[in-house]
């Protein structure tokens, strides 16, 4: 009987480590869901240092071709969302049993086809590999901070600047809570000369709105 008893309870205590979630994955849902959201940074763009008023908008969408955790990513004025800045996708992805995550960041091969793809997420279940470049060496590294999340990425990140198609060396980083995100990108050209980001403040500092459906 007491043999039975204890095989019992050692069946439970699996059943039960069994259900529990996994850190990374405890993790990931909790970032996930801050980082969804709609921004801008009205406040600071006002208070001067020569910030552009701009909004921005994360939306989850499906994209079973990158991964679970994809996001649509728009940047536009704040106070004309026709004039759109950039697109992009943002998945992430767990570092198996820890409380860290990967940010990958993929542009659109024709921008135009996903543009306000916030307003129609649907559109992104057609997406296919050749509807998108995939940034290499520009993943962050985000874990967690004392208020929520901060991430890093390396020093491999290339992109090539719009219209010159010049290569540009790329640092970011970014700082996200449940009162908004602030996004820090410098861009250097061969010679090492900031061509972004060369401003007092390098630091885009967005406040979450309350306007974002998901």
């Amino acid at each position: 009987m007491a043999a039975r008893t204890l095989w019992l309870a050692g069946l439970l205590l699996l059943t039960a480590c069994a259900a529990q979630p996994k850190r990374d994955e405890v993790f990931l849902a909790e970032l996930a869901l801050v980082l969804a959201g709609s921004y801008d940074n009205l406040a600071q763009s006002r208070a001067g240092g020569g910030h552009s008023a701009l909004r921005l908008v994360i939306a989850p969408v499906q994209v079973p071709l990158l991964g679970e955790r994809v996001f649509y990513v728009q940047e536009m004025a704040a106070d004309d969302p026709r004039r759109v800045f950039s697109q992009r996708l943002f998945v992430l992805q767990p570092v198996e049993g820890s409380e860290r995550a990967v940010l990958s960041q993929a542009d659109f091969a024709e921008t135009s086809r996903w543009r306000d793809g916030h307003l129609n997420r649907d559109l992104f279940k057609s997406l296919l590999p050749q509807d998108v470049r995939v940034r290499g060496g520009c993943d962050l590294l985000i874990q967690r901070s004392t208020t929520g999340f901060t991430g890093a990425g390396g020093s491999a990140c290339r992109i090539a600047a719009p219209g010159s198609g010049e290569t540009l060396r790329v640092e970011q980083r970014l700082e996200l809570d449940a009162e908004g995100l602030a996004l820090q990108e410098l861009q250097r050209d061969a010679a090492g000369v900031l061509v972004r980001g060369g401003e007092a403040d390098p630091w885009y500092r967005f406040a979450r709105r309350a306007d974002a459906p998901w």
